[in-house]
């Protein structure tokens, strides 16, 4: 208790601003946050400008019947009697100006307009996410956005954004990196942790986003953004909003309580969900509770196959554990794969007070865990004909969120609007695996402590110019433990940790400042810099199988640092947009790049000291076109990513200076990660919106990215290769008709082919003639994932081309019940996504049924 107290204490103390006088118009946008320098034109006098802290006296001598005019740039303008705007209490809240469609006010850490931004930002809202009846928010990513998902299990999925996957890219919850000290290079699955039901909007930053966020936004930022209580006068706001401009009602308002609770259903995994949401509002406080869960079945793939595939993803036997021996048992569905089933749990709850006007203070509990979840791909993996793996899970994955959040719209001496965010973030990721007819099964537990504080800070300098800066602070301590556990005595013997068994930590710091300057009425130009440090430091077990040097025991630390600048000019008239961008992105070496120790596809991962950071440049344009209606909105990008000093996989040595390790009878070659590759991406995405009817909406998306890299060959020759992480064009095509209560939708998703010659190269050798010989397997890109070319022998095929047709429906029952329909992949076609080791599902009919109270 006294803990929190000196928290919330030191966080007032940053602030301080004295309150506005009741004779004055306070102008700000729908956030709350003020307006500086907007238009004040009151009836009869001159016009005038509101002041740094968006406020404007109002002439003594209008009439309670006059009317004030009040416009900003980029906002619709204002016009209400004085009389108005004093049972307003003196504010005015100016909208956005023309349709927004599925933009919101704000995205982004720093809660900005998204039409501002120089990048490329897209928003998915909390309506789409129920409409889809997404299972988890990879889900929601897949299908609603431009970002690519790949799925190694049923429980999970890792979004690629531009051709860049896993620790690239940056995942942020409620302005919280989740990205900790073991985010791998591969594949992860960490974005199912976020309650899809939790959800009030998606937001996608794409580029590189180091500026504002440091580390791993090399690719861009994929921001989870939950459902923040609302006070009652936010509740009630919006028909208020329609009479006084979004202000509130002078009278004091009633405290509101209400809540939803929902049950759905899907037929492909027989995934049963539930949720209950609770929310009160009072004047000066709000608080909101969600508790969700659910479980699924095996998950059954489709059974429409193309021609020459009748056999590829077919689950024909697994293995079961029976009278305390393993045993191969055949499926008697081939299409239901089996070792896909798990659970989870979701609680979600936060509180929110308004400490004075333009003050605010919020508190987000977050807590997600869930029972085993198998990985598919390696329960399918064959080694001399038969299954490897009797069981592969990750055990409980929990995390555990705790955050406060200041946030000041009351301008000041340095600041216009500002906000200090402090988090604690718990992980706990553990991988239990076995293998077939072996009683010792492997036990990896590994728990992350991630503590993180950062500052935000916006100035308004004058009519034209903005200033942002800030900074923020990190550490993450790491806790890896493991052992070999005997399914029949319960002995432990030793076993390598995944990461240093004596423990590890990640310390870094970074600031950044960047400039706005608009002019004219349309244009505007920001750019800025950033400065960030980082130390890694690890210790080695002296009773590890590994006979570590004594450095190692004593510990081994890895310093980097990176300066990064980005600069972007947009022109916006509200038809046409133009933008141009500018940008450096890096990603410092974490405990997973530089001190990790496993075993993969006989090899063995050995720590690297003098690993730095990877470093990106990305030039990007786009246009956009919005008709005066906003019945037609069309956007087309174009980029280009150069990456250097690419953290890949290499040969390498353990301390002792031997090339091999021998685990469990098994020789494994040394491998580790050095800086040694550079690659560069290119592509485009085009999407359109049109409304040729009130009731009727098309939605296109097309994506198409390439991308090679060099690559240092046996004879020290540089080749140039296929880049991983590259998905094949694919994109989604939608027809929506909405009437009175009914809503219905058509969509249709597609990916090209992915031929294998495309795929990347995992390691060169050089044949007697002296040609090169490329293995493609062993890489992120899972080429032996994809079916085999029986006429051709065991060459594999590459990833084939897939479409699917899925349709939707949503009807308002009354005030209270709603309910929802899905029949998804309607052909019950089978298909993987590029990459994934689990075959995509069949039909799947589902319902929610939602009550409100």
């Amino acid at each position: 208790m006294v803990g929190s107290r000196l928290i919330l204490a030191a966080l007032l103390g940053v602030f301080g601003s004295p309150l506005l006088g009741q004779d004055t118009l306070r102008v700000v946008g729908p956030a709350g946050t003020p307006l500086p320098f907007a238009t004040v034109a009151p009836a009869g006098s001159a016009a005038g400008y509101t002041d740094g802290r968006g406020r404007y006296p109002l002439p003594d001598q209008l009439s309670p019947h006059d009317t004030v005019t009040v416009s900003y740039l980029g906002y619709a303008p204002l016009r209400r009697s004085l009389a108005d705007l004093r049972r307003a209490g003196g504010r005015a809240v100016l909208q956005p100006a023309g349709l927004t469609l599925t933009t919101p006010t704000v995205v982004g850490r720093r809660d900005e307009t998204a039409r501002a931004l120089p990048y490329a930002v897209e928003t998915v809202g909390a309506a789409a996410v129920d409409r889809a009846q997404s299972l988890t928010t990879a889900d929601a990513l897949a299908d609603l956005s431009g970002v690519y998902v790949q799925k190694s299990q049923f429980g999970g999925g890792s979004p690629v954004v531009r051709g860049f996957e896993a620790n690239r890219v940056l995942l942020v919850v409620d302005g919280v990196r989740m990205n900790n000290a073991i985010f791998r290079s591969g594949h992860l699955q960490n974005a199912i942790t976020v309650d899809p039901l939790a959800l009030e909007r998606l937001e996608i930053i794409y580029g590189a986003g180091s500026l504002a966020y440091g580390s791993d936004a090399l690719g861009g930022v994929v921001h989870f953004r939950t459902v923040r209580p609302r006070f009652a006068d936010e509740i009630a706001g919006a028909d208020a909003g329609a009479k006084v401009g979004g202000a509130a009602s002078s009278a004091r308002p009633r405290g509101r309580l209400g809540g939803t609770a929902a049950v759905r259903y899907a037929s492909a995994a027989r995934a049963f969900g539930q949720s209950v949401r609770l929310a009160y509002g009072a004047r000066d406080f709000a608080t909101l509770t969600l508790l969700s869960g659910y479980s699924t079945g095996h998950l059954r793939s489709g059974a429409q196959r193309p021609a020459g595939f009748a056999a590829f993803g077919q689950r024909l036997s697994y293995v079961a554990r029976q009278d305390g021996r393993d045993r191969l048992v055949r499926n008697p569905d081939p299409n239901r794969q089996i070792g896909t089933a798990y659970a989870q749990f979701n609680l979600l709850h936060k509180m929110r007070w308004r400490l004075a006007d333009g003050l605010e203070l919020d508190a987000n509990l977050q807590y997600t865990t869930t029972g085993d979840v198998p990985r598919y791909d390696a329960l399918t993996e064959r080694r001399d004909g038969e299954l490897r793996w009797a069981r592969w899970d990750y055990g409980p994955q929990t995390r555990a969120l705790a955050a406060l959040r200041l946030s000041d719209r009351r301008p000041g001496r340095w600041y216009t609007t500002a906000s200090v965010l402090l988090s604690h973030q718990f992980t706990e990721e553990d991988r239990l695996r076995r293998r077939f007819r072996d009683d010792r099964e492997e036990n990896s537990l590994v728990d992350v402590h991630a503590t993180n504080l950062q500052v935000d800070l916006s100035k308004v300098v004058g009519p034209r110019t903005t200033l942002r800066y800030g900074g923020d602070v990190r550490y993450d301590r790491v806790e890896s433990r493991a052992f070999l556990l005997d399914l029949v005595s319960r002995a432990r013997s030793p076993f390598p940790s995944r990461y240093p068994s004596g423990g590890s930590t990640l310390a870094g710091a970074g600031a950044y400042a960047e400039a706005e300057y608009r002019w004219a009425t349309a244009w505007r130009v920001r750019g800025g810099l950033r400065a960030g440090r980082q130390r890694l430091d690890a210790r080695f077990g002296a009773a590890d199988p590994v006979a570590w040097p004594r450095d190692y025991v004593d510990g081994v630390g890895n310093t980097a640092g990176a300066v990064t600048g980005a600069l972007g000019v947009v022109y916006d008239d509200r038809r046409h947009r133009w933008r141009g961008l500018v940008a450096q992105g890096f990603r410092a070496p974490n405990v997973d790049d530089f001190a990790k120790f496993r075993e993969r596809n006989g090899f063995v991962q050995v720590p690297n000291p003098e690993l730095q950071p990877e470093r990106s440049l990305t030039a990007e344009v786009s246009y956009g076109y919005r008709s005066a209606g906003g019945q037609l909105a069309l956007t087309a990008t174009a980029y280009r990513t150069w990456l250097r000093r690419a953290i890949v996989r290499g040969p390498g040595r353990l301390p002792d200076g031997t090339a091999t390790f021998v685990s469990r009878g098994d020789t494994l070659r040394a491998q580790t990660n050095v800086n040694a590759a550079s690659a560069r991406i290119f592509g485009g995405d085009l999407t359109l919106r049109w409304r040729p009817a009130p009731a009727w909406t098309v939605e296109t998306a097309l994506h198409y990215l390439r991308g090679r890299r060099q690559q240092r060959a046996p004879d020290g020759v540089t080749l140039t290769l296929p880049q991983d992480h590259i998905p094949p064009p694919y994109g989604r095509v939608g027809l929506g008709w909405r009437h009175r209560r009914l809503d219905l939708r058509l969509t249709v998703r597609f990916q090209l082919a992915k031929r294998p010659e495309d795929y990347a190269v995992g390691a060169i050798t050089l044949a007697p003639d002296g040609s090169y010989r490329l293995d493609r397997t062993g890489t992120p890109d899972n080429l032996e994932l994809t079916p085999l070319a029986s006429d051709v022998g065991f060459n594999y095929t590459g990833t084939y081309g897939w479409w699917t047709a899925n349709a939707y429906a949503g009807y308002e029952l009354g005030r209270r019940w709603s309910l929802r329909l899905k029949a998804e992949n309607l052909l019950d076609r089978h298909y993987r996504t590029f990459a994934s080791g689990l075959s995509a599902p069949g039909f799947d009919a589902g319902a929610t049924l939602t009550c409100t109270f």
